[in-house]
């Protein structure tokens, strides 16, 4: 089982659950993913065009992202 796509899709489906914007911490703590692939995995849905990020820290990590309105409804991100 690759672990990385799993937890990708977890936190992908507690996205799209979502009406609007979701925080960071609030995925760690509800999508079930592991905390330690929430934020490279976050990094390679923006990079893939499926999420956008609303809020970020000062030094960049976001804060809170949501699905973009025109993302694509399959993800194919690299494994």
């Amino acid at each position: 089982m690759n672990y990385k796509i799993a937890d990708t899709r977890k936190i992908m489906d507690y996205i799209t659950a979502r009406q609007e914007s979701v925080t960071v911490e609030d995925i760690m703590r509800h999508s079930g993913a592991d905390k330690l692939r929430v934020y490279p995995a976050l990094f390679e849905l923006e990079q893939d065009g499926w999420l956008e990020v609303v809020e970020r820290e000062e030094l960049g990590a976001p804060l809170a992202v949501r699905k973009r309105r025109e993302a694509p409804s399959a993800w194919h991100g690299s494994v």
